[in-house]
Parts: structure tokens; C-alpha cells; sequence
């Protein structure tokens, strides 16, 4: 049996998510732009699990991070298109797919969003390491950036399992 195509609509929560998503893809972008000229020759390229930068790279790295970004970003967004392609915990039937439809996209739009911020703080804090401003990444961050993909995964699996 072939899963039903189901066109789900965007509610409030979903359009602020997919807005500071965007947001966080443009200043993604708009800070290498900006601070480029800037940037001495050698700049943090990787951190350790404690935040701190443990690897150094000619600037021109500084572009892999807003490449990968959006390329993700629109990758994702184009992919949120096609929930009935996803993979989901139960059957998908034609009672319970706009539920998990919905519950996909949206948590689809919420990863997205956490990677485009994600990165655009890895791009700001690479920045300010680099200039001298800043000593790498919050030594909070992994915690920070774990525990939000973990309550993510697990709302979805949730979600997905109610009737």
C-alpha cells in the first residue's frame, strides 16, 4: 500500500522556526563576509570536547562551515517536502498520516534550524577566537548541543507512538 501525499500547512511555530532558521543561514553567511579582511592567516578550524580550539587552518576555511550550512539547510528544506518518504516508528495509514506527517516536518524544521544556529555560533565564536576576542567555544556548548538533539529525538519518538 502506497502512503498517502499529504500537503501539511505551517502554523505559527513552524514559520518563527523556519524564520530564525533563515536568520541564523544569513548570519552564517554575512559574518565571513564581513570580517574576512580581518581574519589573520591562521584561524581555529577544530575544537575539543572542552571548547577550546585544538586545530588551526589558513583562513580561507572559514567558508566550509557557511557552504555546508546551506547546503544542508536547503537539503533539509527541500526533503521537509516529502514526509510520506520518511521513515516513521509505526505504519503509516491513512488515519494516523497527517499526524506523523506533521510531527516529521516539524521536527525536520526544528534540526534545521538548530544546525543553522549551530553553526552560525561556530562561525561567530571561530570569528572572535581568531581575532583574539574570545577563547574558543562555550565550554558548555557539546552539553548544550547534546542534550537539545536528545530531547528533539525523543519528543519525536513520542509524538510518532501516540494515538
Amino acid at each position: 500500500m502506497k502512503r498517502p501525499k499529504i500537503i501539511i500547512k505551517l502554523d505559527t511555530i513552524d514559520k518563527i522556526v523556519h524564520a530564525i532558521g533563515m536568520i541564523g543561514l544569513i548570519i552564517l553567511i554575512a559574518l565571513p563576509l564581513y570580517y574576512f579582511d580581518l581574519l589573520p592567516d591562521e584561524i581555529p578550524s577544530h575544537y575539543g570536547a572542552n571548547g577550546h580550539p585544538d586545530g588551526y587552518s589558513g583562513k580561507k576555511i572559514i567558508w566550509t562551515l557557511p557552504i555546508i550550512g546551506v547546503l544542508v539547510y536547503a537539503g533539509l528544506l527541500w526533503l521537509n517536502k516529502y514526509p510520506h518518504m520518511f521513515n516513521y516508528p509505526q505504519k503509516v495509514t491513512a488515519d494516523n498520516a497527517e499526524r506523523l506527517y506533521t510531527v516529521a516536518t516539524k521536527i525536520t524544521r526544528f534540526i534545521n534550524t538548530q544546525i543553522a544556529v549551530v553553526f552560525a555560533y561556530i562561525m561567530y565564536s571561530t570569528i572572535q577566537t581568531a581575532l583574539g576576542n574570545q577563547d574558543g567555544l562555550s565550554s558548555y556548548f557539546l552539553l548544550i548541543f547534546l542534550l537539545s538533539n536528545f530531547c528533539l529525538v525523543g519528543y519525536l519518538l513520542y509524538k510518532s507512538t501516540q494515538q
